[in-house]
């Protein structure tokens, strides 16, 4: 799956690198501060949500996940950002049983972002912020959402495409807490495609 998300990554974002900006010295002056400002990226990844007791982890699913982030970085040095992000993605992660079902039903982040620059092209940055997903329960005739909640991290690198464009790939993982005894947790990957205003 992940060839593909490549794939959609390079094909899109061949318009950016063929618009004489691709060359280090048609980037403007001030590369440190190249991933700052606000910014919108499209993403597609692959979502694991689990559950864990009694010193196992087994998975409820595991799906293609597409969603979307706004953010802003302000430089706070001459290689560092600091900023805010907030992100939705929804993946159609469902395990069922004799009738029975469990599986997401949209994820919700928000927190900060701190970056730091690589060299004039590319950003290493690390996330820490607040999940809130939706769990799904369907059982015969009946089902119902619950909002599981806990905090979240990520790690994560940026690549400079163009003047505006950049492309780059993210970890995450988030402690939603427990319900009944059972601890719930969501193990993510994305590849995202972004501009900056």
């Amino acid at each position: 799956m992940w060839k593909y998300a490549f794939l959609l990554v390079a094909f899109v974002a061949q318009p950016a690198l063929a618009d004489g900006y691709d060359s280090p010295e048609k980037i403007d002056s001030g590369e440190e501060t190249k991933m700052s400002g606000l910014r919108a990226e499209v993403r597609i990844g692959y979502e694991t949500p689990t559950i864990s007791g009694d010193d196992q982890v087994y998975k409820i699913g595991n799906a293609a996940s597409f969603g979307a982030e706004l953010g802003f970085d302000a430089p706070i040095s001459r290689t560092m950002t600091l900023g805010a992000y907030a992100n939705y993605e929804y993946a159609k992660v469902k395990s069922c049983d004799s009738g029975y079902c469990l599986g997401s039903n949209g994820n919700i982040q928000a927190g900060l972002r701190l970056g730091v620059n690589l060299n004039e092209r590319s950003q290493l940055y690390v996330k820490a912020g607040y999940d809130s997903m939706k769990l799904k329960v369907s059982i015969p005739g009946f089902s119902s959402t619950k909002t599981l909640e806990g905090p979240q991290g990520a790690i994560g690198v940026d690549f400079i495409l163009s003047r505006k464009m950049y492309a780059g790939m993210e970890i995450d993982y988030a402690d939603l807490g427990s319900v009944n005894g059972i601890n719930f947790q969501r193990r993510h990957i994305a590849a995202k495609l972004g501009t900056h205003f």
